[in-house]
């Protein structure tokens, strides 16, 4: 099996790396509201934001975008705040969500966490366009 790290020296003296690309699939670690080696501490929807753009930035990397992300596992500190996550998280997809499994979780200082995996663009694995007739019209076509 051959990898691509992406984004190594982020993880310097933590156990993971930032990103994985393994053929045509990206593996995102769990990001957290970080930037600049600093927690960022705000609203949570803020952190979700900050969170969501740094994974952004990792699959730029990979030459992907949120567009290609195709799985997400959301934490989530306090569970209360679930309504304000789903707005921020809904806002940075926009119409392509992807499949998502959300866990309320203990987090040291931070109120959410996310991982992912992506597909990288151009391969016969890219996500299709949705099918408007499902509920919520985030299906993939049969095509």
């Amino acid at each position: 099996m051959t990898a691509k790290i992406l984004r190594a020296g982020d993880a310097a003296g933590r156990p993971h790396v930032p990103g994985l690309v393994i053929g045509d699939l990206i593996f995102v670690s769990g990001q957290i509201p970080q930037r600049d080696g600093r927690i960022v501490d705000g609203p949570i929807e803020s952190q979700v934001q900050v969170v969501l753009g740094n994974i952004e930035s990792i699959l730029q990397d990979a030459g992907a975008s949120l567009r290609d992300v195709a799985r997400c596992g959301v934490f989530v500190a306090d569970l209360d705040d679930l309504p304000e996550v789903n707005r921020a998280y809904e806002q940075a997809f926009g119409g392509h969500l992807p499949t998502r499994t959300t866990v309320g979780a203990t987090l040291p200082g931070y109120g959410v966490e996310i991982d992912c995996i992506a597909v990288v663009p151009g391969t016969d694995r890219e996500p299709k366009d949705v099918d408007d007739s499902w509920p919520g019209g985030h299906a993939p076509s049969a095509t």
